[in-house]
This record gives C-alpha cells, structure tokens and sequence, in this order.
C-alpha cells in the first residue's frame, strides 16, 4: 500500500512536493490505515560525469529524500527502467543494473518500480532484461520490493501472457488506467482491468501479486458508485493498493474510501489469495457481471457482486457456491452492517457499475474450506472461450473493443469469440498441467468458409506455432482440430490470434488432456 506520483503530477513532480504528500499523508491518517510505500515515478534521474546515476535538479538529494521518508514511518519507492531510456525519455538502468541497485540501496531505496519502456524483440528476452536487476537489487542485501510493468509499446498483452513471478515481486497485469470507467482506447478504464485481472487469480500468492495498477479514487473521473467498485474490486483482486490523488485536496468521501478498514483488511488478507470467478457473465465493453469468491486467513468469505453493465441487476451468490455447508453472518464492507445472520445466500440489486461486498463469517465452515476452490486438478479439463474466469479479448478498433464474444447456439456453452486477427486475440488463462511436457489439445471451432483459416498460437507469450483450421462451408457446425501444445508444470496461459492476414477461425472452446 501507498502513493505514486505519477497520476496527479506526471514530470513535473519535485523532492519537495513529494515531502509535502508525505506530510499530508500523516495529516489525513493514510499513513496510519496502511498507505506506507511513497513513491517518486518516472523524469526524476540523470547520470554525472562518471556515469553514477543521480537526481536531477528537481531531486537534489535522494538520500535526503528517503531519509525524510523513512523519518515520518514511510516506505521509500523509486522509478527506473530497463532499456537506455525511460518511457519519459529519461536515463534508464540498461547495462548499469548492479551499479544502480547498489545506489538504491545506498539511499535505503525500499521499492523499485521498473517500467518496460522499449520493444522487446523476444519475451524471453524481456524476461532476461528483469532477472538483471532482481539479481542485483538480490545481491545488496537490502529488501527491496521489485515491481515490474511489461507492458509497453510493442509488448502489449505481455502481463497476461506469463506467470512473471520468476523475476518480480508484483507484476502489471494490464495497460495503463485512466480517470474512467471504461477505454475503448489507451489507457484502460477500471472495467477493462477488471475483466483481465479477474481472470488472473490463479498465478497470485505472497511473494507475487497481480499489479493492477495505481489507484483513481479521488481524482475527479469516476462517479461515486465506480470509485467503490474500484477500491473494492482491487482488494478482491488482491492488487497493491496505490493511490494517485493529491493527498492535501482528496474529498471527504473518497479518502474515507480509501482508508475503509474492512475493505483493506480484504486486500491485505495474510492468505494472499486473490479473488476466484464463482460465476457471472462475461465481460466486454462494460457489460457483464462477475461473482468473486476470496478465501481469508481465519477462515472467512469474501463474497462480491460485480455489476460492469450500464443498468442495476439483481444479483445473488451463496455460501454453496464455494462449498461451505450451513449458514452465515454477512457484514457489509462498505458499512460495517450486518445485513444478514443465519442466512446460507443473499440477493440484491446491484447498481450500475457498482459492485456489493460481503465478509461471511460460518461457523460450520470447515478448516481450510477453500481447498477445494482453489486447488487445481490434472484430470481431462475443458476451457471455454467465453468463460469470464479464464478469457480475456483483446486488442481495439474503432467502435468495438476486438475479438468479440458472440452468441452460438450450436456451441458447447452457447457463445463464442469471432473476429480473431491482426492486433485482436483470445487469451486463455489458468491452463493446468500437472507435468511439464507437450500435450494433444482439442480446439473446437467454427470456420463457414470453404477453405482454411490460420491461427497463431502461443503458449505462455512464446512457442509460436501456426496451425490451420478446415472450413466446413457452414458457420452452424463445430468442427474440431488437435494441436500440440508445450505446458509448463503449473498454470498456462494459451493466446490465439492471426499474424498471417485475415481472420482466424471463430473459437468455441479447448480441451486438454489429463496432465498428471
């Protein structure tokens, strides 16, 4: 938990201004609620005759810097990136990484935000490009948070494509937000973010969360019902929390928001675990509804209703749906009020982008419920395309957001994804293999054309294959096709697109094979 700069300030934050948000931060009691990492983002560095990286005139003294940090209870966080230069042009940590980390740690540095500015001409190579620095911050001895964003310029998508936990801390799972709702462009709005990050769940634990970027709350974008369902949905989501507002002028309602007790109680569970989809619809162009279901430490439930579409809906979830037996008391998160006792679900309306949160305390819950929610199996599994707690579409063109989730009465779960191609694509997430090896996949597909349609596939961002999908001549028939695949032991993630020209075949659903 914290505050960056960048949000409210861009390049023209200074030493001095990010002294005076600490001191508010003490003021309006952020530091006490648990908002303790300041940090400085990107324009504040240049490099001296030697070569030694250092602040430039808008930062004089970065030991100074920390040193006021430290002394007021705070965190230290810093901005670098891996390449020559930073996103704003700026020095970057390119063949510099164990001289720069042994200088954070000089300046008792406790966070680095490491920002993937350039085009990496591999993933594996991007993922070198990261190792560097985590061995080095790793080899001064000082812990120091490593946060990494590998999604810039042409690596787009790059956060969802692996697990990045090998070489961070946090990762970035999606691009930039923005003070909205929703991006039909760059940056993101919160129901973009929502409807990727949520499919995440699976590769989050202590050590490695999903990064869902900085926090909007407070700065003027999103009505009052959008910043609930932001701060909500990112604790479900167990993202660091990050705010960006100017801490002196934040509203009333919003830093209340943001210093909720229940809600960062949620985000900060000693568990780690983020939020699993338990049900709901699928999510594009701000459409949709999800129900999320997060384990906590003392054997708890959070229980949260997402509505992402532009009218109320009448939700419900329970305690069976997560396979806890009997009855509960369900406690209001935004409230602190008990709003049911000895009640086994709840119903309620949920406003447009609002969003409904529960902690469900059940007595008859046994100890470790949850195993069964989130522990994986290696049997025969089936995936389908649209499923809101795996599929991710991607990529935007004007008046649609890209690949599209569409209606298919004669596929396995009644929709599909069409308009795969180009910068549009279909990732699938939470790919289980018990054992690393290449398995034979089932792709169930539509494809009305007479000839075939291409696909690339990619597993994990890399393992590149081209694969051709026979048309039928008739786009209300499945067909299906296998295709060799490469799993990692643990969670995959398996991208379709076409980098060949044209559309790929439209996507119903994929079935892997035992794995164990």
């Amino acid at each position: 938990m914290g505050w960056n700069a960048w949000n409210s300030y861009g390049c023209s934050a200074t030493q001095s201004l990010i002294e005076s948000v600490a001191d508010s931060m003490v003021a309006n009691g952020m530091r006490d609620a648990g908002y303790r990492y300041v940090n400085v983002d990107d324009c504040w560095m240049t490099r001296d005759a030697n070569g030694n990286l250092t602040g430039n005139s808008n930062y004089p003294d970065m030991k100074g810097l920390g040193d006021y940090l430290h002394a007021r209870g705070f965190k230290f966080g810093v901005y670098e990136s891996p390449g020559a230069k930073t996103c704003a042009g700026y020095s970057g940590s390119a063949g510099h990484e164990v001289a720069d980390a042994n200088t954070f740690a000089s300046w008792g540095v406790d966070y680095l935000k490491y920002d993937y500015c350039e085009s990496a001409s591999s993933l594996s190579a991007q993922v070198a490009d990261f190792a560097k620095m985590r061995a080095a911050l790793q080899a001064t001895g000082r812990p120091i948070v490593f946060s990494i964003n590998p999604n810039s310029g042409s690596n787009t998508g790059a956060g969802v494509s692996r697990d990045w936990s090998d070489v961070s801390d946090q990762a970035r799972s999606t691009e930039d937000i923005g003070d909205q709702w929703w991006g039909q462009s760059w940056p993101n709005g919160v129901a973009n973010i929502v409807s990727e990050n949520a499919t995440l769940a699976w590769r989050a634990k202590p050590g490695s969360f999903n990064d869902a970027d900085m926090l909007e709350v407070g700065n003027g974008g999103l009505s009052t019902t959008e910043e609930q369902t932001h701060f909500a949905m990112w604790a479900m989501m167990a993202s660091p929390l990050i705010a960006s507002a100017n801490p002196s002028s934040i509203n009333a309602t919003s830093l209340a928001l943001l210093e909720n007790p229940r809600l960062i109680a949620l985000d900060q569970d000693a568990l780690g675990l983020q939020a699993r989809v338990i049900g709901g619809s699928r999510l594009v162009n701000s459409s949709g509804s999800l129900i999320l279901a997060k384990p906590l430490s003392n054997g708890d439930v959070a229980l949260a209703l997402y509505n992402g579409s532009d009218s109320a809906q009448t939700l419900s979830t329970s305690l069976a749906a997560v396979g806890i037996p009997g009855t509960g008391t369900w406690t209001d998160q935004f409230t602190g009020t008990v709003v049911q006792s000895g009640a086994a679900a709840i119903t309620t309306q949920v406003p447009a982008h609002g969003t409904a949160v529960y902690r469900v305390t059940a007595p008859s819950a046994p100890a470790s419920w949850y195993s069964s929610l989130i522990d994986p199996t290696a049997a025969a599994q089936s995936y389908q395309a649209e499923d809101p707690a795996h599929s991710i579409v991607a990529g935007r063109w004007t008046g649609n957001s890209g690949a599209v989730f569409a209606s298919c009465p004669v596929c396995s779960g009644g929709e599909k994804v069409s308009w795969i191609g180009g910068t549009n694509k279909l990732y699938l997430n939470g790919i289980y293999a018990q054992n690393a090896g290449t398995y034979p996949v089932t792709v169930q597909y539509l494809n009305g054309d007479g000839g075939a349609r291409y696909a690339s596939i990619w597993t994990n961002g890399e393992n590149l294959q081209k694969v051709s999908f026979p048309g039928n001549g008739n786009w209300n028939s499945t067909q299906t096709a296998t295709v060799e695949l490469t799993l990692n032991a643990g969670y995959n993630t398996i991208t379709f697109g076409n980098e060949y020209g044209g559309w790929a075949p439209d996507l119903d659903m994929i079935s892997v094979p035992a794995t164990g």
